[in-house]
């Protein structure tokens, strides 16, 4: 599978319009999909924590994304960066589920 660099403005249009992601794990960077664009993902910068995050999301049953991994405190950019698109590509191959789809049973 591949990811590729993404525009903030087409990652926003994937999530409801009042999406509180950012709140979440900061001010949004960079941001990624796969080929077929069933899993997405962005990188942040928290000054809260003063480090690097990420969320991944995967589209649910119904077609809608939800959060299936996030990761915080990476010391650089560029490890976050490398971190989120080889876990994007972990989510697709093992058809993990996303966090809401756990907690629902």
């Amino acid at each position: 599978m591949s990811v590729k660099s993404i525009s903030s403005l087409k990652f926003n249009r994937f999530l409801p319009s009042r999406n509180h992601l950012r709140t979440v794990i900061g001010k949004e960077v960079e941001w990624y999909a796969d080929d077929p664009e069933n899993t997405i993902g962005t990188i942040a910068f928290s000054k809260q924590e003063r480090g690097w995050n990420y969320a991944i999301l995967k589209r649910d049953w119904m077609g809608d994304f939800q959060v299936c991994n996030l990761k915080t405190e990476f010391r650089n950019h560029r490890t976050a960066s490398v971190d989120c698109v080889l876990a994007m590509r972990e989510v697709e191959q093992s058809g993990q589920q996303t966090l809401s789809e756990i907690t629902d049973g």
